[in-house]
């Protein structure tokens, strides 16, 4: 599917040679041009903006408050940004590295900015596509453990599980995550239901494993049998032994 682009330029040469050159590209959705940063800005709200070429010294809005308005959107939403400037002061450059892709230099040449664009575009396609496996493959590892343990498929307590265990695993920072504050609120929007009523089918699930459920699954997961263990595990302690036992096996 083609990706909308949106050229933010404050020349309007510059602005009329970029788009000659993405114009036949066929992967590119040209979006009308803007010469401000407030249009920039309306544009980005008013639609899907896929990739953004931003000049830093705009009317209105310069591009660095731009770029503090694209970093306060959610990251769906956010453009891949590429700058454009006749400056390249280090201090600009240090100011806006972690939030763009590449930084052009005026004069432009647009067969060049063109090629790059395209080139970091695929590039972040294929991160994406492997991302998306690699989600994939965890979704179904998650699955699977909770299946082999004895947590039946019917239950609420299942799914909730199944989210709860991904979420932790997905996090960049799973030992600061709150299972009350973090993990249930999440798993309840997910469900369009109440944090308490996710907790209670979680713990119902993790106990009808640890009463019913597979002995030798439970040791392979968990290091103990029932019989070692003098009761079962937390919430929390299960969410995350299921978690890391699921990205052991990613990272094989």
């Amino acid at each position: 599917m083609a990706k909308n682009l949106l050229i933010a330029s404050n020349n309007t040469a510059d602005a009329k040679g970029m788009e000659a050159v993405f114009r036949p590209v066929d992967d590119i959705h040209l979006l009308p041009s803007v010469f401000t940063g407030r249009d920039a800005v309306d544009a980005i709200l008013a639609r899907d903006v896929d990739l953004l070429i931003l000049d830093l010294f705009l009317r209105d809005l310069d591009g660095i408050s731009v770029l503090d308005f694209i970093g306060r959107l959610g990251e769906d939403r956010r453009p891949l940004v590429f700058v454009t400037t006749a400056l390249a002061d280090d201090r600009l450059l240090q100011i806006i590295k972690d939030r763009v892709v590449y930084c052009f230099t005026k004069p432009l040449m647009y067969d060049i900015v063109q090629r790059r664009v395209l080139e970091f575009m695929r590039l972040f396609e294929r991160e994406t596509e492997k991302a998306d496996d690699a989600l994939d493959i965890l979704e179904s590892q998650i699955a699977s453990g909770i299946r082999a343990i004895g947590v039946p498929a019917h239950l609420k307590g299942y799914y909730y599980l199944r989210d709860a265990i991904r979420i932790y695993a997905m996090s960049e920072s799973p030992v600061d995550l709150s299972v009350t504050n973090d993990i249930y609120p999440t798993v309840a929007k997910l469900y369009n239901t109440r944090p308490p009523l996710v907790e209670h089918a979680v713990r119902n699930a993790i106990e009808i494993a640890w009463t019913r459920g597979n002995m030798e699954a439970i040791k392979e997961y968990f290091g103990y049998t029932m019989r070692d263990y003098k009761g079962k595990p937390s919430n929390l302690e299960f969410i995350a032994m299921m978690a890391q036992r699921a990205l052991t096996y990613l990272k094989k």
